[in-house]
């Protein structure tokens, strides 16, 4: 009998970014007016399409990405150093 291995996956990186707050001033139309809320609709997805490829981008181009890059980083710069990251 051969009972198969359970193993977790190790997390990696969490990478946010939170965008430029949309002004929503005077634009009470949105709530009555379709056409003006699809047009708010599609300026919101835009901007979260947006940064989502740029975190995406972002996570490839990271050296430290893995956590046994991170282990290896802080093992040779100590333990209370913080692994590199970028700015946006």
């Amino acid at each position: 009998m051969h009972i198969p291995a359970i193993v977790p996956k190790v997390p990696g990186r969490f990478y946010y970014l939170f965008g430029k707050p949309i002004k929503m001033e005077g634009m009470n139309n949105v709530l009555t007016d379709r056409e003006s809320a699809n047009e708010v609709y599609l300026h919101i997805k835009s901007e979260v399409e947006d940064a989502m490829a740029y975190l995406q981008r972002k996570r490839e181009e990271d050296p430290y990405r893995s956590i046994a890059q991170r282990a290896v980083y802080q093992a040779t710069q100590g333990v209370s150093a913080r692994v590199p990251t970028f700015e946006p």
